[in-house]
């Protein structure tokens, strides 16, 4: 009787070209066995096996009075399978611990999600994992109750960086059900000897070209998890340090923060000097002449919030964090941003340069920034030019529907422009400004009943700017992005992401029918100059 082939569960890492031998891939000083499994037409692999000693569960804690815990106890044993198959190496795990017998950066990022991506019938999608590139790059695992295409996850091709991805593959002898991530895993019927034709199937769906039409955005944006690859970007990026070449690297602040309270910012071992922002030459001041900016230099200095009286207030970070760059390494355009790396295609880089250079700039021109934060700022404006202006910052708009306190621009315009304002700073700040603006333009457009609250919002004349019997015509109003920047220049550089950022949210509203405007707010050389702590005053600690 023919022996039927049975499901096994197998969790694959690809091994990357350069490692062939089991000693470089995995701790096998930690292994307890080594054991030789011969497979049939194919030759031989090595199973290593690692016991742990007994442990009782944690949740036996609470028995105690009743029961020895360590009567409960097991034994945890995890194991990899080490082979090559067609001159590449393979490791199996089997296990809670097989995944951590493998050394680091030995394997293949995104084996499985490629290989995955190139197998599975993309209408049989039963998983996503995601990682959103806007804000604070949160993960997100979307789930659906019946098989689908990945179209119906939600995804937003422009900022979200796929995963993982769970669906059935197209040829049966693959698999019934793969997840693919790092690795691989697969449900499928098999025996030992055939897992060498598996494993060179999964291969070659790796190596083969993502379909065109359905997934080659996948390869816009992806993380480095490289050991090895991050520090040899750390390296290029010292070495710019080391030249003095601050091209394409900038100082920006990294989290929302209370512009009211916060009057400057104070670096460690600053001699007490309060800066209006966080940028290069500001912290170049807080430096011994001759001390050579390093990246372990901005990974040990921090920066904090500070009040008028020079006191620390709210937040403070390692100026590493504050860190912004794009470095060029081996023909790859490779961007900093909160302290991780990501590899940016260089088709994505150049269109979205494209579409970011092709929004127009807003002919507005407004004041100087002065200090005090963006509040202060729109309600110095409101009060200059009544007529003109009507001040809405910090007077949101309660409205259903999960949207529960909406802002619906800072300042609103007689001309119908609905613009938002905010400080410069990193992706999660800029995250904030078009998503205030994208959610105020929908709601606008679309729901009556919010249009009727934000008449009520406003005075005369501002009030019949707005119907409520009827959403904005095409063009008839324009959302203003404006940024208050000391970078010189009319130009205005905001980071990738928010680059990607914005001009997904501006397809978004032109569809709403706005026009969307860039408007940069210079700031007045009076405030950009750093104070010192006044002579009578007690010093503090920077």
């Amino acid at each position: 009787m023919k022996e039927q082939k049975k499901v096994h569960q197998l969790n694959v890492f690809l091994i990357k070209p350069a490692f062939s031998a089991p000693e470089q891939v995995l701790k096998v000083e930690d292994c307890t066995r080594d054991l030789v499994i011969p497979i049939a037409g194919y030759g031989e692999a090595r199973l290593f096996v690692k016991s742990s000693p007994p442990t009782a569960p944690k949740w036996s804690a609470i028995f105690r009075e009743f029961i020895n815990p360590m009567e409960l106890a097991t034994t945890g044993v995890a194991a990899a399978l080490f082979l090559i198959v067609n001159e590449r190496a393979f490791v199996l795990v089997f296990g809670q611990g097989g995944r951590f017998l493998l050394r680091d950066d030995v394997h293949e990022e995104r084996f499985g999600l490629l290989c995955a991506l190139n197998s599975v019938d993309p209408e049989t999608f039963r998983c996503v994992d995601l990682q959103s590139l806007d804000a604070i790059q949160s993960h997100s695992r979307i789930q659906s109750g019946q098989e689908t295409t990945a179209d119906k996850f939600g995804m937003d091709i422009e900022q979200d960086m796929l995963k993982a991805i769970v669906g059935t593959p197209v040829k049966a002898i693959l698999g019934s059900r793969m997840t693919g991530s790092d690795s691989l895993s697969v449900s499928v019927k098999m025996k030992l000897q055939d897992l060498p034709h598996l494993l060179g199937e999964y291969r070659a769906a790796f190596e083969a070209d993502l379909s065109d039409k359905d997934h080659q955005w996948v390869n816009n944006v992806r993380m480095t998890k490289s050991t090895a690859l991050q520090e040899s970007l750390e390296a290029a990026l010292d070495a710019k340090l080391a030249a003095g070449d601050f091209q394409g690297l900038w100082l920006a602040i990294p989290d929302m923060i209370e512009w009211g309270q916060v009057k400057g910012f104070m670096y460690t071992y600053g001699r007490n000097e309060l800066h209006p922002d966080i940028n290069w030459d500001g912290f170049r001041k807080s430096l011994k002449p001759g001390t050579a900016i390093t990246l372990d230099l901005l990974k040990t200095r921090r920066v904090s919030c500070a009040d008028a009286d020079h006191q620390k207030v709210f937040k403070e970070w390692p100026v590493f964090r504050c860190l912004y760059a794009e470095v060029d390494l081996q023909g790859s355009k490779y961007i900093l941003n909160d302290g991780r790396w990501f590899n940016v295609a260089p088709g994505f880089v150049e269109r979205t340069d494209k579409d970011f250079a092709s929004i127009p700039f807003s002919s507005l021109n407004l004041p100087e920034y002065l200090g005090g934060g963006e509040g202060a700022y729109n309600e110095a404006l409101a009060l200059a030019e009544p007529g003109r202006y009507a001040l809405l910052d910090a007077r949101p708009i309660v409205h259903g529907g999960g949207h529960g306190k909406v802002e619906v621009c800072d300042l609103f315009s007689m001309d119908r422009e609905l613009i938002h304002v905010k400080i410069y700073g990193k992706s999660s700040v800029f995250s904030h400004l078009f998503s205030q603006g994208f959610v105020s333009g929908q709601l606008i457009q679309i729901d009556a009943t919010f249009r009727q609250k934000v008449r009520g919002a406003l005075l005369a004349p501002f009030t019949e700017l707005i119907q409520v019997d009827r959403k904005p015509a095409q063009d008839e109003f324009t959302v203003v992005y404006a940024v208050i920047s000391d970078d010189v220049g009319a130009g205005l550089h905001l980071p990738f992401f928010s680059r990607v950022n914005l001009n997904n949210t501006r397809k978004i509203l032109n569809g709403y029918g706005y026009k969307v405007q860039l408007l940069k707010i210079a700031v007045n050389d009076t405030y950009a100059k750093t104070t010192k702590v006044p002579t009578n005053g007690r010093k503090k600690k920077a």
